[in-house]
Order: C-alpha cells, then sequence, then structure tokens
C-alpha cells in the first residue's frame, strides 16, 4: 500500500452509532473460555515457507494424543493447537522444543483478550549441555544459564547418575538478542 492510502485510512473515525458496545450473550462463553484455556498458539521461527500440512502431520505423530488434538491455522503461519486436557498441554511445553524442517516452533499459552494479530514470541526455549566434569552443579548450571537468559530447569538427573556424561540447562532466551555465548565446551 503506498503511503498516502495508509494516511487516508488513517483519518477514519467511527461515527457515535458505530462506536456503541455491543452486548454478547454469555451462552457459549464458558464453554469456549473452557477450549480456548486448554490452547497454545504456535509459530515456526523462520524466513522461508513451512509446509504446514507435514509439520502438522509430524508434531501429530511426536505427540501422540490422536483425536484429541485439534490444529488449525489461524493466521498466515500462525497456529492453535487445542487439547483435550491441560496435562497434554503441560506436556508440549515441559518437553520442547520442538522443530521441524530445522525451524524451532515456537510457542505461546492463550490469554484473555488474544487475536492472531497481538499475539508475539519474544522467546524460545532450548536445551544447552556441555562443561567439564568438575563443574556438574546445580549452581554452576544456575550460572551458566542465567548468563544466557531466564533459567527454566537445570537437568540434576544427569549428574546423579552412574552415567553423567554433560550437564543440561534449559533456558529461555531473548528472540531479539544476537549476542553469542562460550564458555569451555559449552557454545550456543
Amino acid at each position: 500500500m503506498d503511503s498516502k492510502s495508509i494516511q487516508s485510512l488513517q483519518r477514519i473515525n467511527l461515527t457515535s452509532k458505530e462506536g456503541e458496545v455491543i452486548q454478547v450473550r454469555p451462552s457459549q462463553r464458558e464453554k469456549v473460555l473452557e477450549e480456548c484455556s486448554l490452547s497454545l498458539f504456535g509459530r515456526f521461527l523462520t524466513r522461508r515457507s513451512i509446509n504446514l500440512r507435514a509439520a502438522k502431520n509430524l508434531l501429530r505423530n511426536s505427540w501422540k494424543f490422536g483425536t484429541n488434538l485439534k490444529i488449525r491455522e489461524v493466521g498466515e503461519g500462525l497456529l492453535q493447537f487445542k487439547f483435550a486436557m491441560n496435562s497434554q498441554l503441560q506436556w508440549v511445553l515441559s518437553n520442547g522444543p520442538w522443530t521441524f524442517d530445522n525451524s524451532f516452533l515456537l510457542l505461546k499459552c492463550w490469554e484473555k483478550g488474544m487475536t492472531a494479530g497481538t499475539i508475539s514470541f519474544t522467546h524460545c526455549p532450548l536445551w544447552v549441555q556441555g562443561l567439564q566434569f568438575d563443574l556438574f552443579t546445580e549452581e554452576v548450571g544456575q550460572d551458566i544459564g542465567m548468563g544466557i537468559g531466564q533459567v527454566v530447569e537445570v537437568d540434576c538427573k544427569g549428574f546423579a547418575s552412574a552415567q553423567a556424561r554433560f550437564l543440561q540447562i534449559r533456558v529461555e532466551i531473548l528472540l531479539e538478542s544476537r549476542r553469542r555465548h562460550s564458555m569451555g565446551c559449552l557454545q550456543i
């Protein structure tokens, strides 16, 4: 659109009749709110086009929720995942990050008032692993994780077992950040 068209559109005002509040009947409101509360919204972090049909099939197969999972496109490249139970939604969130065709699937929980145009994805969860054996402590994991982003979890099971090979840290990184971190064998 050219700048004159955009300026013309910005000058449009509602009449007093058009600006009135419209009352919506509450008959189905509770059911819709419950369905929305069991929803995640997702978008792939990529600049190239994604085969959404193939991505949906892969996620359906990976998550193994069968017909309990509804996936639909609700905006350009924006997917809504509707789950039957909160435990399914939580499982998807805690077992990510999820990828398709080398692109991360960014996920966001539904919030009241959300629209396809207002959803923004600002963080991406990642698992970071590495370190020399003498640094296998939860405190070191927290320190490293905080240096990278927001710490979600430090996997203590790895260094508690007899076969500990590396420390895992789950962090949420800010997508706008273009910093590169490195420490010993830990690289992002």
